[in-house]
C-alpha cells in the first residue's frame, strides 16, 4: 500500500486555507482543507495524511496546540506551522516540538513547496 500522499491544510482564514489549498493542487497533490484543528482531529481522515500545514493562531486549538494532541494521540505526521505574528518563542515552541518548518505569512509559495518535498520525497514539477 502507497503511503499517504494528501496534504492537510488547517487555517480559520477561507482565503488563506483555499489559497494553499489551490496552490498544493496546482503542484499536483492532493490536500483536505480543514477550518479548525478539531475539525482535523474528529474527521477520521489522519490515515490519509501525508503531512499537515497549519495556521497558529486559530480560535479554539491553535496549531500548536494541535501539534501537541497529535503527538498526545501518536499520530506521527510532520506539521508545518504557519503564522502572520511569528516570534521567536512560537518559532522555538514548534521546532522543539518536531515541526519541520515554521513559515511567515504571507507564505512565500517556494519556501512551502521545499518543506513540502522536504517531507513527501516529491520533486518539484518542472514547467
Amino acid at each position: 500500500m502507497p503511503p499517504p500522499s494528501t496534504i492537510g491544510v488547517v487555517d480559520d482564514d477561507p482565503a488563506i486555507r483555499g489559497s494553499i489549498d489551490s496552490f498544493i493542487r496546482s503542484i499536483g497533490m492532493a490536500t483536505m482543507a480543514f477550518e479548525s484543528a478539531e475539525g482535523l482531529l474528529t474527521s477520521g481522515m489522519e490515515g490519509e495524511l501525508a503531512c499537515i500545514v497549519t495556521d497558529i493562531h486559530m480560535p479554539g486549538l491553535s496549531g500548536l496546540d494541535l501539534q501537541r494532541e497529535m503527538k498526545r494521540r501518536g499520530w506521527p505526521h510532520p506539521m508545518i506551522l504557519m503564522t502572520a505574528f511569528p516570534t521567536p518563542e512560537a518559532r522555538e515552541q514548534a521546532m522543539r516540538a518536531g515541526a519541520i518548518a515554521f513559515l511567515t505569512k504571507p507564505i512565500d509559495p517556494d519556501h512551502l513547496l521545499d518543506a513540502i518535498e522536504s517531507i513527501t520525497g516529491r520533486d518539484r514539477p518542472h514547467h
